[in-house]
């Protein structure tokens, strides 16, 4: 019985959507996030993938917000797709400070906003300070 129920939350954990609402505006949709602690700063990588069917407007800027409203430009910006499907999948990197990665943290995207981190507090990383997150409550 243990094993089922250890089973059956393994495979919720892992096909549930990092955000149960999306907005539409945005495009995109989260996939994931990984946090890397380098000295007292932070290295935000999130993986987005386009919404079927939309595009991810290259003239519109991609900013991160901080629950103070500061925002930050990315450090690194890589897409993946090809000719027939066009973009379908998007990296963006942020350099954190301590004080800003403690804050919750939204991406404006096309005319959009997608939740990263919804909890406020410093994540909890591990000894390897470095880990995925799948979900916004980080």
């Amino acid at each position: 019985m243990v094993l089922l129920a250890s089973s059956a939350f393994a495979v919720w954990s892992w096909f549930r959507p990092y955000a149960w609402s999306v907005d539409p505006a945005a495009a995109c949709k989260v996939v994931g996030c990984q946090v890397k602690k380098d000295q007292s700063y932070f290295w935000v990588d999130m993986h987005l993938k386009v919404t079927e069917g939309r595009t991810h407007n290259l003239q519109k800027p991609v900013r991160l917000r901080t629950g103070a409203g500061g925002e930050i430009e990315p450090a690194d910006t890589t897409m993946a797709g090809d000719k027939d499907t066009g973009t379908t999948d998007l990296w963006f990197k942020f350099w954190l400070e301590t004080a800003q990665i403690q804050q919750p943290l939204t991406l404006r995207i096309n005319d959009g906003s997608l939740v990263i981190k919804a909890d406020p507090g410093i994540p909890q990383l591990g000894p390897a300070n470095l880990k995925y997150f799948t979900t916004q409550h980080w």
